[in-house]
């Protein structure tokens, strides 16, 4: 966050402005493109293959987590350690069901659950709660997945009040003041 050079307003205070990215407007149209550019990229990697699953269970994903990414780099210098730690284990095992082999959890409900539940952004909530209802309906009702699912929705519910719990720093009014 930036301080306004105008010095302090009529009540005394100062004026916080916040750069235009983080805005939630901007981080909403920043998300959609982000989701956009991965489903052009996908299309040109894959062209020929059926792009059924990418379009579907893939890209809706990476508005909430573009969302998240942005949220936490304005407000990274909040965290504490333990916050930090418990951000980098739910995105860490959530990209390693992308990449590798990560058993009995569903990235997806471990990532939406934690960024519905856990300290967070209205943007990035509300769009992993719509995302959260497609992925459900997937996991349980097409594709008849409930242990994966289950447990990625209880450990991410459980990092979601460790965080909220423990992940940020105390400001006190001298610290706020200043």
């Amino acid at each position: 966050m930036q301080r306004n050079s105008g010095g302090p307003t009529h009540s005394g205070t100062s004026l916080i402005t916040r750069p235009l990215i983080f805005y939630s407007f901007t981080v909403l149209l920043l998300s959609l493109g982000g989701a956009l550019l991965y489903a052009v990229w996908v299309n040109w990697r894959f062209g020929g293959q059926s792009l059924q699953h990418q379009y579907l269970y893939v890209v809706p994903i990476i508005v909430p987590f573009f969302a998240y990414l942005l949220e936490r780099s304005e407000r990274i210098r909040l965290a504490t350690i333990t916050g930090l730690a418990i951000d980098f284990l739910v995105v860490g095992t959530s990209m390693m069901r992308v990449i590798g082999n990560v058993p009995y959890i569903s990235g997806h409900t471990l990532f939406l659950s934690y960024a519905i539940l856990g300290p967070a952004s209205r943007v990035t909530r509300i769009t992993a709660s719509l995302v959260m209802l497609e992925v459900i309906y997937l996991k349980y009702f097409v594709w008849h997945d409930p242990i994966t699912s289950s447990s990625g929705i209880v450990l991410g519910a459980i990092a979601a009040v460790t965080a909220r719990r423990f992940g940020r720093k105390i400001e006190t009014e001298d610290r706020l003041a200043a």
